[in-house]
């Protein structure tokens, strides 16, 4: 019944607002469409993670349920094959894809193509072939397809061609069916220097959506244009805080925290920073968090414990590892400022029984082994730590 409703419902939406053949092609909406589609239709956001953060073996399950219940649908074909790709299961995904595509579905042929572009397969002239699905795929709406092309593929096309794609991009953009759309027609404005409204608008939507390189995009586009407003500005990375982008609920928490020490905004500063510190391991932001519950802010009430956990987690190396359907990515952050803070807290605490020499040594210690800092170095070396005491020559 459910799934009977969740149909009901997508065949009045896709029908009401969708704009591309891609979307009217979607039949089936359960866990595995909203976990691995990346399109939207209308204000209904089908995928609620990033693909790099979804589980890949969370996400087979959900798809291989689907295809049980619809064997003959290509689109969960598609999905399921993409699934595969984000688990590595390449020749798998490779199978179910080419199905999907020779079924006719839009996903499964610029899947097709991805596994061409990089070369997972082996098969004569990849770059042409991938370039020849993606050009299909886009000319019947695949949002992804076109982005692909545009990213991709700019030497095997005549300027007909790029112009149609970058214009179909825009529409994908400004309809709202696949905000990554938004991304790359912004990032191309900005290597062309094109400060037009239509370049800001598609930045803009980038940033709201969430993507952080389109939030700079759009910071960019406005040093050069003061016409917007700062309450506009803010609002648009209120909203990408809300869709998960970190840096930029990072970014509102500055702003509360340059603004009077008030008791609204000491409580909107610390809400912001602790989020983004437990949900989005950033470092800095949890450094701040550690600032506020040790400090004396008005609305706010002193907590040393959490004080220093937070100061802490601001200075143990956190690994962020992303997974994309051909390749890894590792980022390992950790803030050095927030070391120099926890070190310094123990030894000078307001209170005797939370000043520890120990515990501040050993903070030390660890921090002159991760990076040369000349605070940490040189606090370090007072307190005859060798690993401190060597790094400062070369100051």
């Amino acid at each position: 019944m459910t799934i009977r409703l969740l149909l009901s419902i997508g065949i009045l939406f896709s029908s009401l607002y969708a704009t591309s053949n891609y979307i009217k092609q979607i039949k089936v909406w359960d866990a595995c469409t909203y976990t691995m589609e990346t399109i939207r239709i209308n204000l209904i956001q089908l995928k609620d993670k990033p693909f790099e953060e979804i589980d890949p073996k969370t996400a087979i399950d959900y798809c291989l349920k689907s295809l049980q219940s619809y064997p003959n649908d290509p689109h969960v074909k598609f999905l399921l094959s993409r699934a595969y790709a984000k688990a590595k299961q390449y020749k798998k995904g490779y199978a179910l894809a080419t199905e999907a595509c020779i079924a006719g579905d839009l996903g499964g042929c610029t899947l097709v193509g991805g596994y061409f572009s990089h070369r997972l397969v082996s098969r004569k002239d990849l770059a042409k072939k991938s370039v020849l699905l993606w050009l299909w795929s886009c000319s019947q709406g695949d949002a992804q397809a076109c982005t692909n092309l545009y990213i991709n593929a700019s030497d095997f096309f005549v300027p007909k061609e790029i112009k149609q794609t970058r214009d179909r991009l825009l529409t994908f953009c400004m309809d709202g069916i696949y905000p990554l759309a938004c991304n790359t027609y912004a990032e191309e404005c900005f290597r062309a220097q094109d400060n037009s409204k239509v370049c800001q608008e598609a930045a803009k939507r980038s940033c709201i959506s969430g993507n952080d390189k389109g939030c700079h995009f759009y910071q960019v586009f406005l040093k050069k244009d003061q016409s917007v407003s700062s309450k506009t500005t803010l609002s648009v990375y209120r909203q990408s805080c809300n869709n998960g982008n970190y840096k930029a609920c990072l970014s509102i928490a500055h702003h509360y925290r340059s603004q009077p020490l008030t008791k609204l905004n000491n409580v909107l500063a610390l809400a912001l920073y602790e989020d983004t510190c437990n949900k989005g391991h950033n470092a800095t932001a949890c450094r701040y968090t550690g600032h506020y519950y040790l400090g004396n802010f008005e609305g706010i009430t002193t907590d040393i414990s959490k004080g220093l956990h937070y100061l802490e987690k601001s200075c143990t190396p956190y690994t962020i590892h992303k997974e994309f359907p051909s390749y890894s990515s590792s980022q390992t952050e950790f803030d050095i400022i927030g070391c120099y803070d926890l070190a310094s807290y123990y030894l000078h605490a307001p209170q005797p029984k939370y000043q520890n020499r120990d515990k501040a040594k050993k903070t030390l210690e660890k921090t002159c082994q991760l990076f040369q800092y000349y605070k940490t170095d040189q606090l370090g070396c007072q307190l005859n730590i060798n690993s401190c005491c060597k790094h400062l020559p070369s100051r």
